[in-house]
């Protein structure tokens, strides 16, 4: 179960064709904070690790900002990972069940960022019709 602000408490659903929806971090859509862990001083530019205990989930939206399209799925990402070329995805089958973000995601220690709920992946060619949701996050670094 997950409560999200403006979303009260819903059961798990299965995502589905031709819905709306909103990506969540931490429990929140809007006005979302990010810890990171990077120990010494954060100069411009630097990455690291997040810290543990953050979550990811998805919540039916009446008018969500992301429309699933054909799609059965939705991933989620960090738009800026810098861990490799293609970003760690968590895959979403199913409406408000909160997944844990990888500490192996390496985004940058202090600063704004992205992440991105699309039910097509990183990279992919999908079939028209689908629409991403776009958090705005702002990382704070707890390791200073």
């Amino acid at each position: 179960m997950l409560f999200a602000a403006g979303t009260g408490m819903a059961e798990a659903s299965s995502v589905r064709p031709k819905q709306h929806f909103e990506g969540v971090v931490n429990g929140r859509t809007t006005d979302v904070v990010v810890h990171t862990a990077c120990p010494g001083p954060a100069t411009g530019g630097r990455t690291g690790p997040l810290a543990g205990r953050q979550s990811m989930a998805v919540v039916r939206a009446r008018n969500g900002a992301g429309y699933t399209g054909p799609f059965r799925q939705i991933y989620g990402w960090f738009a800026q990972d810098a861990s490799s070329s293609t970003p760690t995805q968590l895959t979403f089958t199913s409406y408000n069940v909160k997944q844990a973000i990888p500490s192996s995601i390496r985004v940058p220690c202090e600063g704004d960022g992205q992440v991105q709920f699309s039910s097509c992946p990183f990279g992919a060619p999908c079939a028209a019709g689908f629409v991403p949701d776009v958090v705005d996050v702002h990382f704070v670094n707890i390791a200073v």
